[in-house]
């Protein structure tokens, strides 16, 4: 069955921006690994939701413009490399942020705008990092990474790589996009058929 999901995203500026996708593209011609490549370069600030029925976007487009308006720009800084064990679908690696203040503020402030409109039997949002939970983080590759051991080492040395020729300067975080996505598949490997549109932009600039 397939249905839209959305999603809330911190973008980092255009320097981080540039190298992560073109990080995308090198592990996907080089290790077959697209998935990263298929999302805008991104800090995932709410994660995919499934909306109640009968609810739209424009319903709570209002509340995220005022929140928005609202919260100044902040900086955070890239603090670490992260890769997990390849599993059974593949691994996954990605840039640690520091979770400032007002990142955290950032994330629990989304949720609670959308949090009434998400749809009971939505499948992502009851395993979301959140909360003290929330990791934010700067996806270089995602779970289809190779799933065997020595593939997915190499796969994790690009990845490292990508990460060390990354400036580690803190950078302003003020960009948000809210993002609607299909897949034709969200039960099963939502990745290979994953498309996205970018709904609504945003820019933080209270002082």
């Amino acid at each position: 069955m397939t249905y839209p999901q959305y999603g809330i995203y911190l973008i980092p500026p255009p320097n981080l921006t540039y190298l992560l996708g073109l990080g995308h593209h090198l592990l996907a011609s080089e290790f077959n690994a697209p998935t990263g490549g298929r999302f805008m370069v991104h800090c995932t600030i709410k994660g995919f939701f499934k909306l109640k029925a009968g609810a739209a976007p424009e319903e709570f487009i209002p509340a995220l413009g005022s929140l928005f308006a609202e919260m100044p720009a902040f900086t955070t800084a890239p603090v670490q490399f992260g890769a997990s064990q390849a599993t059974q679908y593949g691994g996954a690696s990605g840039v640690f942020l520091e979770r400032t203040t007002a990142l955290h503020a950032l994330h629990t402030s989304v949720w609670e705008v959308v949090r009434p409109y998400i749809a009971p039997d939505c499948t992502f949002s009851p395993t979301e990092g959140q909360g003290p939970n929330f990791m934010p983080h700067l996806t270089i590759g995602m779970a289809d990474m190779p799933t065997d051991p020595a593939l997915f080492a190499q796969a994790a040395d690009l990845s490292r790589y990508i990460y060390d020729t990354l400036p580690k300067d803190p950078f302003l975080a003020r960009d948000m996009q809210l993002i609607e996505f299909y897949s034709e598949d969200w039960t099963g490997r939502w990745w290979e058929t994953l498309r996205f549109r970018q709904l609504k932009g945003w820019r933080l600039e209270k002082d």
